[in-house]
């Protein structure tokens, strides 16, 4: 592991009989932290579907487009090396600051385990993925998930609808992901039981809300119109603006 062998060399200089802080560069810390992103281009009619009837096909796929804005922007800020994961092909996303693949055949667990093993080639020892789902992401939300995988095995974001939006792990952990019941309200009890099956450690961080379905979209612009500024980012709720649905 490259990012090992670089933070021994910084370590073997340091005198341990000497008392002091041992600081891990930042470009050491990012190669031993690996941040995936899953999303879709935003193609109207192939993203956020179940909006309809509420939203047109060309509204929500504006919707979208702008969440994947706030979602690239707080990855972005995040300390770790990055990579996003395409769903589909289309237009790269052509930014430094990513690298950028499709994902490959297969279910979402699939895909997630596939993502997971790719960072860990290129020597990540933390990994964390996360969709483009969640409205409030923020890098502090982050940096939350690669501190808990200091302490635990595997670190997950708990969705209000059963499910998660960021998953992490320290240890290879395809068993994670095996015969989960997909887009089901059991994925995140199911996919703890496999955690606690294989004997590995779990922590939990802060329950989000998804925007899927009609019902999120009114819990967000009720959020938004109650004063809950960090119920979304500038750009998703720029997008809400220009749609009548909420002030900017």
């Amino acid at each position: 592991m490259e990012c090992a062998r670089t933070l021994g060399s910084d370590l073997a200089s340091v005198n341990l009989s000497e008392p002091r802080e041992i600081v891990v560069p930042r470009a050491n810390l990012c190669a031993m932290r690996s941040l995936g992103v899953f999303a879709r281009h935003p193609v109207a009619g192939t993203v956020k579907t179940r909006l309809s009837p509420a939203l047109a096909a060309a509204s929500a796929a504006r919707l979208y487009a702008a969440l994947l804005a706030d979602t690239r922007a707080a990855a972005a800020a995040c300390d770790a090396a990055r990579h996003w994961w395409w769903a589909d092909a289309g237009t790269p996303l052509a930014d430094a600051a990513f690298a950028e693949d499709v994902q490959p055949d297969g279910d979402l667990g699939a895909r997630l385990a596939h993502a997971m093993r790719v960072a860990r080639a290129r020597g990540a020892a933390h990994v964390v993925l996360v969709g483009s789902d969640c409205p409030a992401l923020s890098v502090t939300d982050l940096d939350s998930a690669f501190g808990a995988l200091a302490g635990a095995d595997v670190v997950l974001g708990p969705a209000y609808d059963g499910g998660y939006w960021l998953v992490g792990a320290r240890v290879a952990c395809d068993g994670l992901f095996e015969g989960i019941p997909w887009s089901t309200d059991a994925v995140l009890r199911e996919t703890c039981a496999r955690a606690r099956a294989n004997g590995w450690s779990l922590s939990q961080i802060a329950t989000r809300r998804d925007f899927d379905t009609p019902a999120d979209l009114v819990a967000l612009v009720a959020a938004l119109a109650g004063g809950n500024g960090s119920a979304c980012g500038p750009a998703l709720r720029a997008a809400l603006n220009d749609a009548g649905l909420a002030r900017a």
